[in-house]
Formats: structure tokens, C-alpha cells, sequence
């Protein structure tokens, strides 16, 4: 085996421990597969079904020899716990071929029926199978201990490598109990240490992971049952359905937290009815007897999937936020979340792109007073209007002399043609059509229940048919005046079903400006533009990448001056495996950012420090590049930009209950030419008081990119960073 392919394999081992608590951390599995070895027949059991899955996933190729991946292991481990938890033992030598051959044909069977019943869930569900593999066989492999006479009792104990007599009340006795069942090694002194491990990786998990078992703690004194029986009852599957449900699966927040705790009493009542006594006739002793029936995570699997699966069902995405980022840690999903995705629209509205270009009027919006009402408030009608107020050129009776009258329109997003009607003739100035309300329009199906309306358009305008791809931003048709239509114009919305006059449905329009005839035009990433506003759509620069000079490899250099003097900073810019792009410095720091549509978004900042990159993530936290212009716009840079890893973990811990502390930004950018100034100020507020403020600017050239910026605190200069010319690094 190659050393490269012998390390992945190694580093593979951890990784499968840490998917037991949801997580993807080499330290956490580390930490996991160390606790076990407090019992070290468990231990060895586990470690041993461990390597035997993962040497067949790899054998059989089902992975390649150079992964790290160990979740199609994880089952066959916890299988594994199981055997070394419940097969006899009276010391090493008693452990015979039968204990390992057991183990090995355990893992197997294990990690194929993990392999099953994940591409079922996964093709049915949209959701992992999670540890249901697991329960189910090791329901299987106890049922065949018990039989075969290889079970090692009532009392369930197994020796660990250290005594004590530590004593806890009931409440916190059974929370660590119950906790270190988690990992088969139901020892108080295992549950503190795994806690204090799920302490130090994540407060949410941990805050969850007490939630869980308060919840349960509760239901077992209402229900008279004086303790949580370890792996018996439901304990940990409290635990880790709070987690799950509350900050694994979904986006942390008020609406997940309430969720977790409904589906943590489901969990409790799902576990009471599966919770039973398994009677059998004790072979050495001729007299009937009985064992607890161990449900393992059966109940979690169960709440957990069916929950999840059923909310990917819902019409509207709408909070609680499924966390479908990749991201299992819950503030690093959550702080992905507030900076990559809440920060440009609004969960569970529908974002669609400006209908038409160049600078329009809107003549009625949402909720207007003519016909947007009722089922139909939440529209828009487009015109084009001259400095003077007027919509044609010259004569006010003449069709083909207003502005908009035969201008392009464009799918506002991709999708398939549903309905379209294009022989309605358009009416004369003054004129509507009452019979035929929408006129000639075309409806366009996104999925999931949500189209797009265009109507009053132009007769004969439409070339596409029923059925008919089309992406976004392709033409499909003119601005007409048929139907109910006295002037020409373009009536737009979103809507729930195929036929015009179906119920609008809530949206935003992406990417556009608001013109102000008295000062800079305001540049809104998504929002409803309102009746009376002119505006226009942003016109994306496809080449803003190149410009400045953030395409994969790159590099770039800066001399930087602060109060410690003047040096050089280095960088480049890298690219990881799912695409997120980084600019990476020679001080230590990176920044992920995003160029999309022809904008740049400084995402999340690591190693924040007093270097260049730092003060370019506030310069820079968004640059619609647009030219000739002067646009202003608001921001919330990610808490990563203006926080240190202690307040930011802290404030997201705090944000799905309040928000006290918030990072928002001002920014104005002006154009001449070529040259692209913006001016930036951030403030970080405690409870609404401000106490911080930066200002930054940054210059720009179409030809030579980033040229200089500079972060200014409290009204003294930070630092201040040049470009430098390639040759002149070189000295040439």
C-alpha cells in the first residue's frame, strides 16, 4: 500500500467515531475513539469491526484506497461497541476465534446493509440512513447472543480501566450515564469527559445535548419511571435527536429548537412503546428469565428521517432552514448560513431576476390601487418613462410611440414553458380588452409548484411553445398592450399554478438599482421594488474575475504600511473541492469570497490579524461593479470580518434566541471611466449601541485591477496597502 493511501486509511478511523455525533472532525473522532478504550473490551471490539469495514469498503470498491471517508463504516463500529458490550468476558484469554469471527461477519453484513438502506433513504427521503443499519443489526446480533448462550448477563458490566465511586444526583448521574451510552461505555466518569469534549467543539451541540435529557428527565418522572435504564431507553436517543433535529439537520435557530424539543417527546413516546421485556429459558439454570429488549437508536432514526424527510416536502422552504450546506457543525453552519446565504435573499422567497433591461417605471406594484388586489397584490406593471414624465415620443394616440412598446422581455428564471397564448391583437391607446384580461402572456414552471407570469405582451411576440425550455435571461417575448391593458406595459409576478389569473405568490426581484434623480442610485441584492421607483437591473460584468485579478492561481502583492512599518504581502488564490474560492496571504489569513452575477462578496475571514487581506475584507465586502455610475447600498459582512473567534462564537450562540450584536455595513461607490472608488464604513453594535466603527476605501481599475486600499479606526489610519507591479517585485 502506498503512504499516502496508508495515511487516508489511518485517517479514516477517527473519521468514522466522529460521524457518531453528526460531526466530520478528525479531533472530535479521535476524542471519541479515545473514550472508548475506558473500556477497553468495548474498545477493541469496535476498533476491530472498525478496520474490518473499512478494509472490505475498500476491497470490494466500494472506495477508493486514498479516501478518508469512514461513514460507510460507522455502523459496522457501533455494531462492534454492541458485541464487546454484551459478549461475555472473564479476561483476554477468554476471548476466542468465535468472539473475532463473530465480529468480522457482523461488520460485513452491517456495512452492506448500511449500504442498502442509505441509497434507499437517500433516493426515497433525500436523507442519510443515519445509524438505522446499526440498530437493526445489532437487534439481530443481541437476539443471537441471548440464544446462543453467549451473552454475559443481567448486570451488563465490563471492566474499565480505572474504579471510582463518584456519585451525582439522579439528574445528572443519568445525563452522563446516558451520555457515555452514546459510545457503549455507560460510565458516569465517560459521560462527563464526552461532554466537556461536545463543550469545547460546539455550545450549541452541547446546550441541545441537555435539552434532550431535560426533556427526557422530565418524562421519566412523569411517567414514574425512576431512571433512563442507559442503552435501554431513551436517553441518549434524547440526546441526540435534540442535536440532530435542533442544530444538525436544520440551521440553529428558534423555530429548530422548538422543533428538537417536539420531536425529543415523540422521540420519549416512540421509545416507551418499543421498550419491552424479552423472556427466555436460562439454559444453566432450568427457570424462566427475562432480559430488557434493547431498542438502540431505532427511535432516533425513525423521529429523526421521517421529521426531516417530511419537512423537504413543504411548498415553501420557510424557517426552520434544512441545512443542506455539507456543513455538520452547528455555529459553522449557522455562521455559513448568516454570511452566504441569508445576507443575499430571504429564506423561503422566491428570487427572480429583473423581467426586462434598462431603467424602467414602476407603475404598480404590490398591493396597488387598480388591480393588484386580492389574489393578485403581489405584481408588478413595468413602463418606460423620459426625463419629462412622458411615455411615448411624440403622439400619446399612437401604439408604436411609447418607449416600452415592442421591447424585449426575458425570463426572470429557468424552466419550462406551462401556457401560452400569443394571437390576442394589442388595443389601440385608451383601449382594454375585457375578454381576454391577461391579453397574450406566457407562463413559465420553476418546480416545486412556483411559475412566472408575463402578460399584455405583444401579438405574435412569443415564439416558444407548451413545453419549451428556457434558461434564464433568454428572450421570450415583446411588451404589447393586449388584453386589459390601456397603455402599453409589462405585467409581471410569480404565481402558484399554470393559468393567468392564478394566486401571486410572495417574491423578490434580484440584483437591481433604484435611480434617484437627486443622488446616488441605490443597489438592492434582493427586495420588491416599489410603485413609483424607476429601476433597472444590474448588468452583470462577466469579466470581473479577471479584473481583479481573483482568478484560481493568481497571485498578487501589496506593500503594506502600518504603525509597525512598511513590508510586503503575498497572494493567491486557491480553490478547494467543492468550489469555494479563497484568497490566501503569507500573513497567515483567508478569505473565501464568491464573484456571481458579477458581484464580489467577501464571504468568511480566517485568521483575522492586522494585515492586508483583513482590512480588503471590509473594503470589499461587496463590489457590484458598475461603471460611470454612482451606486450606495447596505450590507451585513460576516461576523468573522469584525469579530475575533471568541465574540463571534459567542454571538452565534446567542442569535437564535436575540441578536445583540450585529455588523452592519455602508458603502458607496463612485465612477469615472475606468476608476472605481468605494468608500465603506462598518459598525459593530451591542444591544443597538455602537461600539466600533471602521472606515475603508478602495480604488479599482479595469485594466490593473485592485490598486490601493486602506482601513481607517477610529479615525486614525490602520493600514494602507499598494499594488505592485509585477516587475516591480522583481526589481526590474
Amino acid at each position: 500500500m502506498k503512504a499516502g493511501n496508508l495515511i487516508a486509511f489511518v485517517k479514516a478511523v477517527p473519521n468514522a467515531y466522529a460521524t457518531i455525533l453528526f460531526s466530520d472532525s478528525l479531533g472530535i473522532g479521535l476524542a471519541l475513539m479515545a473514550l472508548t478504550f475506558l473500556s477497553p473490551i468495548v474498545a477493541q471490539a469496535g476498533l476491530f469491526a472498525l478496520l474490518c469495514a473499512l478494509l472490505a469498503t475498500r476491497i470490494l470498491g466500494y472506495e477508493a484506497w486514498d479516501s478518508a471517508q469512514g461513514v460507510l463504516a460507522f455502523n459496522s463500529l457501533l455494531v462492534g461497541l454492541t458485541i464487546g458490550y454484551y459478549y461475555p468476558y472473564n479476561g483476554w484469554a477468554t476471548l476466542s476465534p468465535h468472539f473475532f469471527g463473530l465480529l468480522a461477519i457482523a461488520s460485513i453484513v452491517t456495512m452492506f446493509l448500511y449500504i442498502g438502506l442509505n441509497y434507499i433513504c437517500q433516493s426515497l427521503f433525500k436523507m442519510p440512513s443515519l445509524s438505522l443499519a446499526f440498530s437493526l443489526a445489532s437487534l439481530f446480533f443481541w437476539y443471537y447472543l441471548v440464544r446462543s448462550g453467549n451473552f454475559s448477563g443481567l448486570n451488563f458490566q465490563k471492566p474499565f480501566i480505572f474504579e471510582h465511586s463518584l456519585q451525582l444526583s439522579w439528574f445528572w448521574q443519568d445525563y452522563f450515564t446516558s451520555m457515555g451510552s452514546i459510545l457503549f461505555v455507560p460510565d458516569l466518569i465517560a459521560g462527563i469527559l464526552l461532554a466537556l469534549v461536545l463543550l469545547m467543539i460546539t455550545r450549541i451541540g452541547f446546550m441541545l445535548s441537555m435539552m434532550g435529557w431535560s426533556i427526557c428527565y422530565l418524562l421519566l418522572q412523569h411517567a414514574n419511571i425512576g431512571s433512563s435504564y442507559g442503552i435501554f431507553f431513551p436517553g441518549f436517543n434524547l440526546i441526540l435527536i435534540s442535536m440532530a433535529v435542533g442544530s444538525v439537520f436544520l440551521i440553529p435557530g428558534k423555530s429548530s429548537y422548538l422543533l428538537a424539543i417536539f420531536a425529543t417527546v415523540t422521540g420519549f413516546l416512540l421509545a416507551f412503546a418499543m421498550s419491552g421485556k424479552f423472556y427466555y429459558t436460562d439454559l444453566m439454570t432450568p427457570r424462566p428469565s427475562f432480559l430488557n429488549l434493547p431498542i438502540f437508536a431505532l427511535p432516533m432514526n425513525i423521529v429523526v428521517i421521517g421529521l426531516i424527510y417530511s419537512l423537504r416536502l413543504r411548498l415553501q422552504h420557510r424557517s426552520p432552514i434544512l441545512n443542506d450546506y455539507g456543513i455538520l457543525h452547528p455555529e459553522k453552519a449557522l455562521d455559513a448560513y448568516l454570511s452566504r446565504y441569508r445576507r443575499f435573499v430571504s429564506t423561503g422567497v422566491p428570487q427572480l431576476q429583473m423581467p426586462v433591461t434598462g431603467q424602467w417605471l414602476v407603475t404598480q406594484g404590490h398591493n396597488g390601487e387598480h388591480t393588484h388586489k386580492k389574489d393578485w397584490a403581489m405584481a408588478w406593471d413595468f413602463e418606460i418613462e423620459d426625463t419629462k414624465g412622458k411615455k411615448y415620443s411624440q403622439d400619446p394616440d399612437d401604439l408604436s410611440d411609447y418607449y416600452c412598446y415592442g421591447k424585449s422581455v426575458y425570463a426572470a428564471a429557468a424552466g419550462y414553458v406551462s401556457k401560452v397564448v400569443v394571437s390576442i391583437p394589442d388595443n389601440p391607446i385608451g383601449e382594454a380588452n375585457t375578454m381576454d384580461n391577461w391579453g397574450n402572456y406566457i407562463s413559465i414552471d420553476h418546480g416545486y409548484g412556483f411559475y412566472s407570469l408575463y402578460a399584455h405582451m405583444k401579438e405574435g411576440s412569443i415564439k416558444f411553445t407548451e413545453g419549451d425550455y428556457v434558461k434564464i435571461g433568454e428572450k421570450i417575448g415583446q411588451v404589447g398592450n393586449s388584453g386589459r391593458s390601456f397603455v402599453p406595459h409589462l405585467h409581471f409576478q410569480a404565481q402558484a399554478a399554470i393559468d393567468a389569473g392564478s394566486r401571486t405568490v410572495f417574491s423578490h426581484i434580484l440584483n437591481y438599482k433604484v435611480h434617484k434623480p437627486d443622488g446616488p442610485n441605490s443597489f438592492i441584492t434582493s427586495g420588491i421594488p416599489k410603485e413609483g421607483e424607476i429601476v433597472s437591473a444590474l448588468v452583470p460584468e462577466k469579466g470581473l474575475a479577471s479584473i481583479l485579478q481573483l482568478s484560481y492561481g493568481q497571485n498578487q502583492s501589496f506593500q503594506v504600511e502600518d504603525k509597525k512599518g512598511s513590508r510586503f504581502e503575498h497572494w493567491k488564490v486557491d480553490l478547494d473541492l467543492i468550489g469555494n474560492h479563497s484568497i490566501v496571504s503569507d500573513s497567515g489569513s483567508r478569505l473565501d469570497f464568491s464573484i456571481y452575477h458579477g458581484i464580489f462578496n467577501a464571504l468568511s475571514l480566517k485568521g483575522r490579524g492586522q494585515n492586508a487581506l483583513t482590512a480588503f475584507a471590509f473594503a470589499a465586502g461587496r463590489i457590484p461593479w458598475c461603471e460611470n455610475q454612482s451606486l450606495v447600498w447596505q450590507d451585513e459582512p460576516s461576523l468573522s470580518v469584525a469579530m475575533n473567534p471568541f465574540w463571534k462564537n459567542l454571538t452565534l450562540f446567542l442569535i437564535p434566541f436575540f441578536r445583540p450584536i450585529r455588523v452592519q455595513s455602508k458603502s458607496h461607490l463612485i465612477s469615472k471611466g475606468s476608476d472605481i472608488h468605494i468608500e465603506s464604513k462598518t459598525d459593530l453594535s451591542v444591544l443597538g449601541l455602537r461600539i466600533k466603527s471602521y472606515e475603508s476605501s478602495l480604488k479599482l481599475d479595469r485594466v490593473k485591477g485592485i490598486q490601493e486600499f486602506c482601513l481607517i479606526k477610529s479615525q486614525q489610519q490602520v493600514l494602507k496597502a499598494t499594488y505592485i507591479e509585477p516587475k516591480e517585485q522583481t526589481g526590474e
